[in-house]
């Protein structure tokens, strides 16, 4: 694992090099990308570097919530079209639901798998959706959401009850197995759970964990979120 640390700029700067990167060298490959507020800031920086290769790159999206209608503002598919694939130029677009989970993990297979997997994390390690106690050989499926996960979305949706139950999500498998990772993490309130990820055991209960012994994996941090590692 490669940890780098610097401020927020220069890390979304660098995230955004890093895929910039990925999309030249193999173009037309396959990335995962991850929404929320931490990887909109590394979006923010990738379009502005007008990266033509990206526009032929197959984009993955991480992980959906269930039950929202297509187009809701607050769904990832429409957030990273807005953030991301639109700017960029991106039109072969996969995300996950329910009734398409095993069509979702085919066509990442049908890829080669994953070149990049483009990710943040929740305070409870969870990366996508996959929440503690996912086992690790998990592919696309539906999770029930926790308390936790959807306290830190409850200001998306407009209050807590208005949080969907459930979500869909790529599994930790399919995750572990992209060739390369990029995990973005800003804020105190990740510095523990950084730490877990950095110093902790493997252990189900954070599955962030998992990414401890990937062989490409860069954790890209700001001072507040690397507080507890240095």
């Amino acid at each position: 694992m490669k940890i780098i640390i610097d401020s927020q700029d220069k890390i979304s700067s660098m995230a955004a090099s890093m895929i910039a990167e990925h999309a030249k060298a193999k173009p037309g490959c396959a990335m995962a990308f991850a929404a929320g507020r931490t990887t909109k800031k590394v979006y923010d920086a990738l379009t502005a570097m007008n990266v033509k290769e990206l526009a032929g790159c197959k984009a993955f999206t991480v992980c959906e919530y269930e039950g929202l209608e297509e187009g809701d503002a607050r769904s990832c598919a429409y957030r990273l079209n807005e953030e991301l694939y639109s700017k960029a130029g991106i039109t072969q677009i996969f995300t996950p639901n329910a009734e398409n989970a095993d069509k979702f993990d085919a066509e990442i297979e049908k890829c080669g798998g994953l070149e990049l997997a483009v990710l943040g994390i929740g305070t409870n390690g969870h990366i996508g959706f996959n929440e503690p106690a996912t086992p690790y050989d998990s592919y696309t499926h539906t999770v029930l959401l926790t308390d936790k996960t959807k306290q830190m979305n409850a200001e998306l949706f407009g209050g807590l009850e208005n949080v969907p139950d459930n979500a869909v999500t790529m599994g930790l498998k399919t995750i572990c197995e992209s060739k390369n990772v990029i995990l973005v993490a800003f804020g105190s309130e990740k510095a523990e759970i950084i730490h877990q990820l950095v110093y902790g055991k493997t252990s189900t209960y954070v599955p962030a964990a998992m990414l401890q012994m990937h062989m490409n994996m860069t954790l890209l941090l700001d001072d507040a979120a690397a507080e507890k590692i240095k």
